[in-house]
């Protein structure tokens, strides 16, 4: 549920509150310790004791760029959000306060940011000489957040692009954002100015492009190395405002899901970023490994490009619709992580309808006699559909990535079931984001979008969806007057109504949900799972091994 105005007003002092309660207690609480020492630790105590050093092993199955303004996935903003310090972080529930200690509103379309002194950009890099940082102060939170909403190919949120209108330093701590309306999904995860981080005018300016591969910021870890399609290296960053336990973080790059769950099992990673749904209880069994739900139920789905002369037609998308058992694809790939439902919002997040499933039954009978009418018919008893000797193909694309492969295996033959026959194209997830974006003229298997604010961001005025040709004012006022609306049941009610018009046109086809589950080794301490940002070394929390 998203909070109200008046939450907000009143987070600051509970926050500032809790931070002061938690400095003195918990692994969060660092001994005194000189920069080459690592701390002894008795063999008994080393589950309860937090010690410096070590590196930690992240498997991750792809990594695309990390300029923030620019990061479309949820692999690559891990690095971001460990790399780059952002205003606040949220840990499913909670915010947490980061380059920013506390914030206000004056009054619904004001808001206040109180920044922390003392943050410095990483040195020895391309940019800052070794021991020539400069402090972070509020011009670069203006410049980094204006340079997001005015770049074009931008990533930033639908809703913080529809309802900015003006952010300038008070002082060199303090920052004021105006809204032209209200935003409910300002600090949701994801949304709003969850997936801002904060960049130097010096790297964007210097670097240009190069600054996607070689991140300068002023987070917990910096960058050291690269290898695409390898791994990424990171290590602490001495200038930190908290010192982080750890010494460094390896990003091991290991698309294939059955050999991340060997390198995991086998303790070659220490952090399995996806839990396969076929092992999900054999591994909750297992006290060498701990299990994270990793927030809110995940979409998957079919998006057509409305410009395809075949998609434009909303009977064939329906057809399409009809011939697809999208919940018996979806157990079958996610086992017992698999979810019910359709639309964009799974269950428990605004906007979910369990009654749009009733636009999408599996009816392959009537997915025929519609196409039928669409003057569709097998001429030559091949068990392919053609039209004036033409026949029915349609083109699909899909990412490398599993489990993709094996929803596309299952469309494939399912759409071939009712004489529709599937140009299947497999690509790299990177590839696939462009194409995406490019606008290309095919099916889309997308998934994602889980939480508040999914909906907004993926089919409002502003959404990704765009790219793909989807244009309804209707459907876009809706999503712009949800996403201005703070009362929880008033704007899950709007939702709703957005959601109705969204899927009753067919605009794409639901193949359910799933619940997410991350895993780490027992020896990884104060981790309490991803869900957009990563976080390792925060107000909240300072990850450390034990495994050594």
């Amino acid at each position: 549920m998203n909070p109200s105005i008046f939450f907000w007003r009143h987070l600051v002092s509970f926050l500032l509150v809790g931070l002061v309660a938690a400095a003195g207690c918990g692994p969060s609480a660092a001994p005194e310790t000189a920069e080459d020492e690592t701390v002894a630790v008795p063999e008994a105590a080393q589950q309860n004791t937090p010690t410096y050093g070590g590196t930690l092993v992240i498997q991750t199955n792809s990594l695309v760029q990390f300029d923030p303004v620019f990061v479309a996935d949820d692999n690559s903003f891990h690095v971001v959000s460990n790399v780059f310090s952002l205003l606040f972080r949220r840990q499913r529930d909670e915010i947490i306060p980061d380059l920013a200690t506390s914030w206000e509103y004056r009054d619904d379309k004001t808001l206040i940011f109180y920044l922390r002194r003392g943050v410095m950009w990483h040195d020895d890099n391309a940019v800052f000489a070794p021991g020539e940082s400069r402090e972070v102060v509020a011009s670069d939170v203006v410049y980094s957040l204006k340079r997001a909403i005015e770049t074009k190919g931008s990533t930033v949120s639908s809703d913080l692009l529809a309802s900015y209108e003006s952010v300038k330093a008070l002082d060199d701590y303090t920052v004021q954002l105006t809204l032209k309306t209200p935003n409910a999904l300002l600090f949701t995860t994801a949304r709003g100015l969850t997936q801002i981080a904060i960049v130097p005018r010096e790297a964007v300016e210097q670097l240009g492009k190069d600054l996607a591969l070689n991140p300068i910021g002023s987070g917990p870890f910096k960058f050291v190395e690269y290898k695409p399609d390898e791994s990424l290296t990171l290590e602490r960053n001495d200038l930190y405002w908290k010192r982080p336990y750890l010494d460094r973080i390896v990003y091991q790059v290991i698309p294939d899901q059955d050999a991340a769950l060997i390198a995991f099992e086998t303790g070659e990673v220490d952090i399995l970023t996806t839990v396969p749904g076929a092992d999900f209880e054999r591994l909750n069994g297992d006290d060498r490994f701990i299990l994270y739900r990793r927030g809110c139920p995940s979409m998957a789905q079919l998006v057509f490009n409305m410009t395809h002369p075949l998609f434009s037609e909303q009977q064939f998308r329906q057809a399409v619709a009809y011939a697809l058992d999208g919940t018996a694809i979806n157990a079958n790939v996610y086992g017992g992580m698999h979810l019910s439902g359709c639309g964009t919002a799974g269950p428990g997040v605004p906007g979910y309808d369990p009654d749009l499933c009733r636009y999408f039954p599996y009816d392959p009978e009537g997915a025929g006699a519609i196409l039928k009418d669409l003057g569709w018919s097998d001429s030559d008893g091949d068990g392919l559909l053609d039209k004036e000797g033409i026949p029915l193909e349609i083109p699909l694309e899909i990412w490398s990535r599993s489990p993709m492969p094996q929803f596309g295996a299952a469309i494939v033959t399912q759409l071939g079931e009712v004489g529709i026959s599937v140009e299947l194209q497999t690509v790299e997830f990177g590839t696939w984001i462009a194409d995406w974006n490019a606008g290309v003229d095919r099916i889309m298997l997308l998934s994602g979008f889980c939480g508040d604010g999914g909906m907004n961001s993926l089919w409002g005025r502003n959404g990704l969806a765009r790219a793909m040709g989807h244009d309804d004012p209707q459907v876009f006022d809706l999503l712009a007057q949800a996403s201005t609306t703070v009362d929880p049941a008033a704007r899950d009610e709007t939702l709703r109504r957005a959601a109705n018009e969204i899927y009753r046109q067919y605009w794409a086809v639901p193949l359910g949900f799933r619940d997410s589950f991350q895993a780490s080794r027992s020896w990884v301490h104060d981790f309490y799972g991803t869900l957009w940002s990563e976080n390792l070394c925060t107000a909240y929390n300072n990850v450390w091994v034990s495994k050594n």
